[in-house]
């Protein structure tokens, strides 16, 4: 029992708690296809989409009358009376058009709603639900860092997302496991060792 007890210790203190704490984030993006800030914010969205895979992105093309009538509840969801698209949903963090400001902002929002659970209002509305037990990490959008994605050109030709996710990082949690087990492993013998000797 004694050695149970041990074990189960070690594994609590070595596991960290964020190895499958990872959340999924709803993103919901109501959109004009005639609306050229609309095509830059989907490059963007697109952007992100490769580099958090935890995102999961709604599209709906307001010209769709089912779905522009869809972004009013969700303006009314979230009291907002503004008009116009892009409108964009992050969990639970609206967004009113698209620029500069609104891409870091967007960042901070993937990061919160990863690592924190959210309500997801428009979700339940749409029965929409989210998983909490994910595996990765995603990183603080950190202003005036490198971890920027850049929205889409003059001409039309989106810059290359620099990658920030190193091999480490993509399979962090499963490496950690592994060690975990190595570690438990060694603990195994070397109480088996302590036994034969009558140690234990």
């Amino acid at each position: 029992m004694k050695k149970l007890l041990l074990i189960f210790s070690l594994l609590l203190v070595l596991i960290p708690s964020n190895c499958y704490a990872l959340n999924e984030v709803n993103v919901y993006f109501f959109y004009s296809d005639t609306c050229d800030i609309c095509k830059q914010e989907e490059v963007y969205l697109k952007a992100l989409e490769q580099r958090y895979s935890n995102l999961r992105i709604y599209r709906y093309e307001t010209s769709n009358q089912d779905n522009y009538n869809l972004m009013l509840e969700a303006r009314s969801l979230f009291s907002d009376s503004r008009k116009g698209v892009p409108y964009t949903v992050i969990a639970d963090s609206p967004y009113h058009g698209f620029n500069e400001a609104t891409k870091g902002s967007m960042q901070n929002a993937i990061y919160k709603a990863s690592n924190n659970a959210y309500e997801n209002l428009l979700g339940k509305k749409l029965n929409i639900t989210y998983k909490t037990d994910l595996e990765g990490e995603v990183k603080e959008y950190k202003e005036n860092s490198n971890y920027t994605i850049e929205e889409q050109g003059k001409e039309g030709v989106h810059p290359e997302v620099e990658e920030f996710d190193s091999t480490f990082e993509k399979y962090k949690a499963s490496i950690i496991l592994v060690g975990i087990g190595l570690v438990l492993a060694i603990i195994y013998l070397f109480i088996k060792l302590l036994e034969r000797r009558g140690r234990l």
